[in-house]
């Protein structure tokens, strides 16, 4: 609602655009232009009839709700009188069509808050506490809507405007608004214009309504505090306030921007050791308001970073089994060690150093601090992890035997020595070279065999083959069997006949005789030595794969002509046994 620069330099210009690219048919230009001519305040625009017919039509049951949300906008306005009972006719219906919508929920506030006071709007305001229910909740600090900022922003600006204009505190609560301007207050860097209108149109409203208004503290700039950035800056969702009182020293200047007030603290005249901080606030204003909100809860998270420095480094050679010390060197960070350190399997090397902070003068204990030996040869890379004692002195203990094989292969030769301190409360984070190891172990590193060489070369490809099939036996031996296989029938025959076996109903005459079955009989009878000489083909020449394709086919016609032949004859049997008892 703050008129923008432009609109009182130039009101002629702005107001001639608006008139000269308003299209009358189209109830989204027509909004915007009468947008524009009210805010400019000495542009009229051209209200015909068919611009009031556009905008009358617009306002019906079946329109969406943005549509009606420019209608009924644009028609108060340009002074077009607002159907109230229309207009909420309207906003029923597309409510109905998109109940889940928050931007429809929002639009349908907005459209409320334009009609006449009086009107049933009661709908409206039941509306609020299911929308604002929506909201997903993050860290336990910020609610926002899914779109993001937009129709986060639009529902908070929407609610709190509509409930003023039914003078109504909403159905949300203190910790819901604290919430949702936590949420629009972390939105600094804004990517597009529409979204900046409606964060700035959501921060005037939470700073200047009759029921909410929260004093959200937060940081302003970097959380990080050092010596060289002493100040901690913090500021406020309300304009008249005092200083904090957590605050005890002097404030070294006030910003006003927006709905915002910022103060500074010089958090490093206590002498805080490094760390992540937690400084809580509470707020007290000029004059009791009870519109105020969160005056007790602000709170803000901040990091104390430090330089430090590497003090008391002392470098041994050891005799491990009688723990004498045959060399000891005193360094300085961040000079270098100018002579090469012996030293060999029978020996250890031992650092010991102490970080410590220059903000605070205190020892230091940071997240990582390692030694890494580098091969000058090879430029393999070895690390070692440097413990703290009780008394925050690190202590680098190198067995020279006993890490031979695991970490060095048993690679002798020169290693370069190279402290590594990081944290991320470390504003110096480093790599000091110390010097250059002669390392001597008992047994040479083995060379690589030819097979370890070879582990990961490509192989010969892998191609299947079916088995070779196995020598067929002589012809005699499967003449032999082949006859063996007909004994059984020949036997049976015989014992058939000496038995007097009646087989004078056997079907052969039936089918014969019958010229159905006859047509039936051929796919049927067919299907055996087919079967049988496919068998003999698999036996002389075909494989497994080839003869299950054929076997499938020639099975399948079988059981058809089978599965015929046999239908057909019950048939005609029962149709014999009818014209029997017919005819007794």
């Amino acid at each position: 609602k703050v008129k923008h620069n432009y609109f009182d330099i130039f009101p002629q210009d702005v107001c001639k655009f608006a008139k000269d690219n308003v299209d009358n048919s189209d109830v989204k230009s027509i909004f915007h232009a009468s947008v524009i001519a009210e805010f400019v305040g000495s542009c009229k625009l051209v209200v015909d009839d068919a611009v009031k017919t556009i905008l009358s039509e617009a306002v019906n049951e079946g329109t969406d709700m943005v549509t009606l949300y420019y209608a009924v906008v644009a028609q108060s306005f340009l002074g077009i009188k607002v159907s109230s009972d229309e207009v909420i006719k309207a906003i029923k219906a597309a409510i109905n069509t998109d109940e889940d919508s928050i931007l429809g929920a929002a639009y349908a506030m907005l459209i409320g808050e334009r009609l006449a006071k009086g009107a049933d709007v009661s709908f409206i305001a039941e509306m609020i506490e299911d929308t604002v229910a929506q909201a997903d909740e993050i860290d336990n600090q910020y609610l926002q809507f899914e779109g993001g900022l937009h129709p986060t922003s639009l529902v908070v600006y929407a609610t709190y405007t509509f409930s003023e204009y039914s003078g109504k505190a909403p159905a949300i609560t203190e910790e819901q608004v604290i919430k949702f301007a936590n949420y629009l207050l972390t939105r600094k860097h804004v990517q597009s214009v529409k979204e900046t209108a409606t964060l700035f149109l959501a921060l005037d409203k939470l700073g200047n309504n009759p029921f909410h208004v929260p004093v959200v503290v937060q940081l302003y700039g970097s959380p990080v505090v050092s010596d060289d950035q002493k100040l901690v800056k913090v500021g406020t969702l309300y304009k008249g306030i005092l200083p904090l009182e957590a605050i005890k020293e002097t404030v070294i200047s006030v910003v006003v921007c927006l709905s915002f007030v910022s103060y500074e603290l010089n958090f490093m005249t206590s002498k805080p050791g490094p760390g992540v901080y937690s400084i809580s606030f509470s707020v007290k204003p000029h004059k009791e308001d009870k519109r105020l909100i969160g005056t007790s809860s602000g709170q803000v998270k901040v990091k104390v970073v430090t330089k430090v420095s590497v003090e008391d480094v002392e470098l041994s050679v050891l005799d491990k089994e009688q723990n004498i010390k045959s060399k000891t060197m005193s360094v300085k960070y961040p000079t270098a060690i100018s002579t090469v350190i012996d030293a060999d399997y029978h020996q250890k090397v031992v650092m010991k150093f102490s970080l410590k902070s220059e903000s605070s003068g205190d020892l230091f204990t940071p997240h990582q601090a390692f030694v890494r030996l580098t091969n000058e040869k090879t430029k393999q890379e070895i690390f070692f992890v440097t413990e703290p004692e009780p008394s925050k002195v690190f202590k680098f203990d190198l067995d020279v035997g006993a890490t031979a094989k695991d970490s060095f292969g048993s690679l002798s030769g020169k290693y370069k020595m190279e402290l590594i301190v990081g944290d991320a409360v470390i504003q110096n984070p480093f790599e000091w070279n110390i010097g250059v190891l002669s390392l001597t172990f008992a047994q040479e590193a083995a060379k690589p065999s030819k097979d370890k060489e070879s582990m990961y070369s490509s192989r010969p490809e892998i191609e299947h083959m079916f088995r070779v099939p196995e020598k067929r036996p002589p012809k005699a031996v499967s003449t032999a069997f082949t006859v063996l296989i007909f004994v059984p029938l020949v036997i049976m025959l015989v014992v058939w006949m000496k038995l007097g076996a009646n087989i004078s109903n056997f079907p052969f005459s039936l089918l014969i005789s019958d010229s159905r079955l006859w047509n039936k009989l051929p796919c049927f009878l067919n299907s055996f030595p087919a079967i049988l000489a496919l068998y003999v083909c698999f036996f002389i020449s075909l494989n497994m794969f080839s003869t299950l394709k054929i076997l499938a086919l020639i099975g399948g016609l079988t059981f058809l002509g089978g599965n015929s032949l046999l239908s057909s004859i019950a048939a005609r049997r029962s149709a014999g046994y009818k014209t029997i008892i017919k005819d007794k």
